[in-house]
């Protein structure tokens, strides 16, 4: 980075999604989801510009089996950022992330139910409350919407990682690879997220 700055803003991403159906038989994981990515990331350095940041990259999404069990799609993406800092109510966001389809020879028709575009929103309270909205319109009119409600435990040490109370609702299509074409009923989860 020192001696080429703009290596300081390429970034490399993992995010694992797994779904715990514990009302199925024998109380399954349904889908794992792995998500690698690599972007780049700019942000502003001055108060002339009208946007705040930028992230440009690719990401592979894949339920990690092989053959005809094989679920996967490659994006590219442009993510622009907006923050807004209040006074006294809170911190908020808007990181809309644009994206096209590279590969998705095993799910052909995803952009019906996930669309192009994942609408984020977050509110950060600025001491204890974080709320998350996700929203996607698939080219079918279907999509889905999902809340993030996280709570900080400030009491909730565990070596140099804080903990957060967490309420997440889901409704709609798209939210893994291998059903995404099928509308679950809507889902509520609760649990504790940590987080460095």
């Amino acid at each position: 980075g020192r001696d080429r700055p703009w290596l300081a803003g390429l970034y490399f991403a993992y995010t694992q999604t797994s779904l715990w159906d514990l009302e199925g038989e024998s109380a399954p994981f349904f889908p794992t989801s792995y998500r690698p990515s690599l972007f780049w990331r700019w942000l502003r350095t001055d108060e002339q510009a009208w946007i705040d940041g930028v992230r440009v990259g690719v990401e592979h999404e894949s339920n990690g089996q092989s053959g005809i069990e094989s679920w996967s799609i490659n994006i590219a993406f442009f993510q622009p950022e907006w923050r807004w800092k209040t006074a006294t109510l809170g911190n908020y966001q808007f990181t809309p992330k644009a994206y096209y389809y590279i590969d998705k020879e095993d799910n052909p028709d995803i952009q019906q139910y996930r669309g192009y575009v994942d609408w984020r929103a977050r509110w950060d309270s600025g001491d204890n409350w974080i709320v998350t909205l996700l929203a996607r319109l698939g080219t079918a009119h279907k999509g889905s919407v999902q809340v993030d409600l996280a709570r900080r435990a400030r009491d909730l040490k565990i070596g140099p990682v804080s903990g957060y109370f967490y309420a997440q609702y889901f409704n709609g299509y798209g939210e893994s690879l291998r059903g995404y074409d099928v509308r679950f009923p809507w889902q509520l989860r609760v649990g504790l997220a940590i987080i460095p």
